[in-house]
């Protein structure tokens, strides 16, 4: 294999390289380790990131830069969703486990409490438009305490809701979407899933096939949906639901939040506690390959605002970043560890890294290390003027 001379100090750092290469996706930095729950963009430019212990993050560069927003506190944030650059809502619960839901028309500068009559988690929102929403979300079971299952819907842009589903001794849902005005799902816990046509008027249970916990559903029309969960978990209807087909995914990762941009691109965030994954079919569905976005723990959603620009979020403050649709990362054939000798020479992989120029390295939290005696753990080698960038592993 071709030998190919780094230019930089002359300090040899001795790493053990991983069986991963990352070319597609990249560390951006929060500014936080709180877990991350959910990130939505209402432009390429424009997003907003939300996670537990009062955490939600905005961006206005594509997340070159995330900075803090000052919602009201003491509220664990599950759930984003913005219809323009001003107007958003997040939910999620306290800690005790009461619904909570925060409104903003000035893009997050200030965040308003919205009245809800819900002791119990909300876990997801979306709007079909400007006007109509809708809340996901309910109970688990606890100490002498049942569970619930609820369903709210705004008709004034969110600043009143009403129940439209509520379930007692029923697990919760976690997740809900609409291709139109009428028709929806929503998905949950044992592999519960509700649809309907009536704009949630009434919501029919269908039979998933799967006892597993559904944390993800996206509509592709009205009788096209893919709804993933634990435990390598991905189904596909053509016919509205009425019949579920389970998907080799071939993998027993936990998967969270489905996105399709379009018709034929979509993404399942996902991985374990050892590494973060995303799904990725450019055919509809037909089939899905593994991206490795060297993120060290599950992400637990993401968002795509075309079929090349995205973002996935997890724990620990993780926010990882494509802008070419997170292709471009392959598997190594090498199974041998090797050492890499900076200021030396790489002998070994197929990231061509250039002859010329220089290179940085990034901690998995997307800050430049300079210590050429680093912690151990992941980091990044990458050609400057490049967005290529090589997963390392330091021990």
């Amino acid at each position: 294999m071709k030998a190919i001379k780094i230019i930089c100090a002359s300090v040899i750092w001795s790493l053990w390289i991983t069986s991963l290469f990352a070319q597609g996706w990249y560390p951006q930095t929060s500014g936080t380790n709180s877990l991350l729950m959910d990130v939505h963009f209402s432009d390429p430019h424009t997003g907003w990131i939300v996670g537990i212990t009062n955490t939600i993050l905005h961006t206005t560069d594509g997340g070159d830069n995330w900075n803090p927003q000052n919602p009201p506190p003491s509220v664990n944030y599950y759930s984003v969703y913005f219809t323009d650059d001003l107007t958003g809502h997040a939910v999620g619960a306290t800690v005790g486990g009461s619904g909570r839901i925060r409104h903003t028309t000035d893009g997050g500068g200030t965040w308003e409490p919205v009245s809800i009559n819900d002791g119990y988690s909300l876990w997801s929102v979306f709007f079909i438009n400007d006007t109509m929403g809708w809340i996901a979300g309910g109970r688990e079971y606890g100490f002498n305490i049942d569970p619930i299952r609820t369903i709210h819907h705004t008709n004034d842009g969110g600043y009143t809701w009403s129940l439209q589903l509520y379930q007692y001794d029923s697990l919760p849902l976690h997740d809900v979407h609409f291709i139109n005005e009428q028709t929806g799902c929503a998905v949950g816990e044992h592999g519960i899933i509700f649809w309907t046509t009536d704009g949630g008027n009434n919501w029919a249970e269908q039979t998933s096939g799967t006892g597993q916990h559904l944390w993800g559903i996206r509509l592709l029309d009205e009788y096209n949906a893919w709804a993933a969960g634990v435990q390598g978990t991905i189904l596909h209807t053509t016919d509205a639901g009425l019949t579920w087909i389970p998907q080799n995914a071939d993998t027993s990762y936990g998967f969270r939040k489905v996105i399709f941009p379009d018709a034929s691109n979509g993404w399942i965030s996902g991985g374990d506690n050892d590494a973060g994954i995303v799904l990725h079919t450019s055919d509809s569905g037909t089939t899905w390959e593994t991206q490795y976005t060297g993120a060290s723990q599950a992400l637990m959603s993401v968002y795509f605002t075309d079929a090349d620009t995205g973002w996935a979020v997890g724990n620990i403050g993780t926010i990882m970043h494509t802008t070419n649709g997170g292709t471009g990362i392959i598997e190594d054939a090498v199974t041998a560890a090797d050492n890499v000798h900076i200021g030396s020479t790489i002998s070994n992989g197929p990231f061509n890294l250039s002859e010329r120029g220089t290179f940085k390295i990034f901690d998995i939290a997307g800050r430049e290390v300079h210590n050429l005696n680093p912690a151990s753990g992941i980091y990044f080698i990458e050609v400057e003027g490049t967005i290529k960038r090589k997963v390392i592993k330091v021990r």
